[in-house]
């Protein structure tokens, strides 16, 4: 299984309604994905940040439907702009040493998919993570 998770905070010009419109677009993602097997939206309690989202997929299959799906890449179109502060990682309990290289490449892959989006993430003012040539 991994576990993608995404933190965020908001600029300060988010409005309310901005920001209740990007965690309902996020809890979308978890509703209408098949990939998706669990997931959880909400705040973010213990850290540095506002809000997050955790979505649980079965495998790296999985992970890449869930990042190529029409409701992610619906909800960087519609929430990036908004978030001063980013980070999104994968927790898995898969012990294949060669994990994390597989799932940066997931991610540069559905960026080269996506030029648009990765610019978007690109223009975070913080960011952390996979999705972003360093």
């Amino acid at each position: 299984m991994i576990h993608h998770v995404n933190r965020a905070t908001m600029k300060a010009t988010a409005t309310p309604e901005q920001i209740e419109a990007a965690l309902e677009s996020w809890r979308d993602q978890g509703r209408s994905n098949p990939a998706v097997k669990s997931f959880v939206v909400g705040r973010d309690h213990g850290g540095d940040f506002e809000y997050s989202a955790v979505f649980v997929v079965e495998d790296l299959d999985g992970l890449f439907a869930y990042l190529t799906h029409p409701t992610t890449y619906r909800t960087d179109r519609l929430g990036l702009n908004l978030v001063e502060r980013l980070e999104i990682f994968d927790v898995s309990d898969d012990d294949d040493p060669d994990l994390n290289a597989k799932i940066q490449e997931l991610h540069r892959r559905r960026n080269e998919l996506n030029p648009q989006v990765a610019g978007l993430l690109a223009d975070v003012p913080a960011y952390t993570g996979a999705g972003v040539d360093d």
